[in-house]
């Protein structure tokens, strides 16, 4: 009964929004990206060829994409056999999969909305042996379907923030059975897998592998590409860049307000922006020319003159990381926020800047920290001192960049740790008990 009601709830929610989707679909080519997949709508090519055992791994938009690489990576090392589907929520997600991840899935989709039909549908045309939900998607009607079928659910790299824990126990007369269907739940920390088990996850069902992020490894960038890139953001070889990635509302004026204070220093100094999303390119591109700063988008003709420049672009800022001088990563200066991937500037290794708001990377920062590679700033002027003693001091701004990527290096493991959990359920060895 309270799966039915949250069916008929999901139904009367899409119906009283569909005129606004419906405007956003025609105005903004995001809504309409994948929407037939996510009524349940997979094209056949999509699906011929998935025979034998297939892995469905959902990875929600970018950050989780690039999280469950390396165990795709592995997974197709380890049983080249094993036929992949990956599907994301987001437009960004897809795009991300499709730069960073090819050759390692064999069919890429949109993950379907949690409405009954829609689930049961794809589903059906998937047939999946196992399903991978990475870090912390919980979608009821889903998990049932997949519960009923006996195809066996394992969440990896599994995150339940404070937050979210608090909600689900609110809810727990029915969230309770939704983690209960969790076939296995593979915790990024000791804190993570206490509030899964508490959330309603079997104790049994649950262990710890670490965070798979710490096994991403750095891109292949030729240095044709990194000078190609550079040379479109109007990059001086040796010259000073702050890359500011992943950066939200709010966040930019904080960022150039701390740029225009170091400038005074520092006056070959650059500012590469990468908004971590892409239709808010245009929006941040007038907030940047109010503050006042000499601008251009990447690749403009009067980029070599511009002290700003907007990173338009999907897919590049992990190569702009690759020759900054510090990063500072964005999702964390403003209140709502709960950060983003550290790590990604600590592969080149770069000093890694951020904010307080990190609640969901809050383990990664701390070993960040501890080690001496990352440094958490409380505001505005915090980020200036910050930033303006790693620019004044080459040799601590390699030290912490050494500290970070050595930190990398010794938290290697969750993504073989996870292919070992998936590939148990593969061969059957975990299924004796599932669904009792």
């Amino acid at each position: 009964m309270k799966y039915v009601l949250y069916d008929i709830l999901l139904h009367l929610t899409l119906i009283f929004t569909l005129p606004y989707f419906l405007f956003k679909a025609i105005t903004t080519r995001k809504y309409r990206e994948g929407i037939s997949e996510r009524l349940g709508f997979i094209k056949k090519e999509k699906t011929t060829g998935l025979s034998g055992q297939v892995v469905w791994f959902h990875a929600i938009s970018v950050g989780e994409t690039k999280a469950v690489l390396p165990v795709l990576r592995l997974l197709k090392k380890r049983s080249p056999e094993v036929k992949i589907v990956l599907s994301t929520v987001t437009q960004t997600g897809n795009m991300t999969a499709e730069a960073d991840g090819k050759g390692l899935y064999d069919s890429l989709i949109y993950f379907p909305l949690d409405l009954s039909w829609t689930v049961e549908s794809v589903i059906g045309k998937i047939k999946p042996s196992v399903v991978v939900i990475v870090e912390k998607e919980i979608w009821p009607n889903f998990f049932r379907n997949l519960h009923k079928r006996g195809i066996p659910l394992i969440i990896v790299n599994g995150a339940i923030s404070l937050k979210s824990f608090r909600r689900f126990m609110r809810f727990k007369f029915f969230t309770g059975a939704v983690f209960g269907m969790i076939s296995w739940f593979s915790a990024r920390s000791k804190g993570d897998l206490e509030r899964a088990v508490n959330a309603g996850v079997k104790p049994e069902r649950a262990s710890c592998a670490g965070n798979v992020k710490f096994d991403m490894t750095p891109p292949a960038i030729e240095a044709s590409e990194t000078a190609l890139l550079e040379n479109a953001l109007g990059i001086k070889t040796g010259g000073m860049v702050i890359a500011a990635g992943s950066t939200h509302e709010g966040e930019e004026n904080i960022i150039i307000g701390t740029f225009k204070r170091l400038k005074n220093d520092f006056p070959g100094l650059k500012l590469v922006i990468a908004p971590r999303h892409p239709e808010r390119f245009n929006a941040v591109e007038t907030i940047i020319r109010n503050t006042g700063v000499k601008y251009a988008r990447r690749g403009d003709n009067d980029v070599d003159n511009a002290q700003v420049v907007l990173l338009d672009t999907v897919g590049e800022l992990i190569t702009v990381y690759s020759f900054a001088t510090i990063a500072v990563v964005g999702g964390s200066l403003v209140p709502g926020l709960q950060g983003h991937n550290l790590l990604e500037p600590a592969l080149f290794a770069r000093p890694v800047v951020y904010g307080p708001y990190i609640e969901s990377c809050r383990e990664m920062a701390e070993l960040l920290e501890n080690a001496g590679g990352g440094a958490r700033v409380q505001d505005e002027d915090g980020l200036y001192k910050t930033l303006k003693e790693f620019l004044s001091y080459p040799g601590k701004r390699e030290k912490a960049g050494q500290a970070a990527l050595a930190v990398i290096a010794a938290n290697r493991g969750a993504a073989e740790r996870s292919v070992e959990i998936i590939e148990g359920f593969i061969r059957g060895n975990k299924r004796r008990g599932y669904g009792s």
